[in-house]
């Protein structure tokens, strides 16, 4: 065999295990109930926080767990248990948008084991103030 032929199999098998990894690796994006009818599979869920329930931390108790309720897309409000080894996420009651990674538990929960927030620009802020600044002159 041609050394091109041999290099050309090697780079056809680098590439297909790329491609494999990758799509064995992603995780669906749903709504809370896509995920109960998910086997217990990971799945990624984006939704805001819910203002209207608490936000519950006790870090004398479990530091690494925080409770706290998200509205998905549909509207579907749902209790989540974050355990995260950082503790309370920062800036957890600001965020604009909260992506879970995550599962139903046998205990009928959503436990969740990442979480990615997007946070207010503080452009925003400078924008409002600037109309504020405006209207009152």
């Amino acid at each position: 065999m041609k050394k091109t032929n041999i290099v050309l199999l090697v780079l056809i098998a680098v590439v297909s295990a790329i491609l494999i990894s990758v799509y064995v690796g992603t995780v669906p994006s749903t709504t809370f109930e896509g995920a109960k009818s998910a086997d217990g599979k990971n799945v990624r869920i984006t939704g805001t926080l819910d203002k209207t329930q608490p936000i519950e931390y006790d870090p004398l108790a479990n530091a690494n767990l925080t409770k706290f309720h998200v509205v998905d897309s549909t509207g579907h409000s749902e209790k989540v248990y974050l355990t995260y080894e950082k503790g309370k996420p920062d800036g957890l009651e600001f965020s604009e948008k909260i992506t879970l990674l995550g599962k139903f538990e046998e205990d009928g929960a959503f436990h969740a084991n990442d979480i990615q927030m997007k946070c207010p620009s503080k452009y925003n802020d400078q924008k409002h103030s600037l109309e504020t600044a405006e209207k009152q002159q």
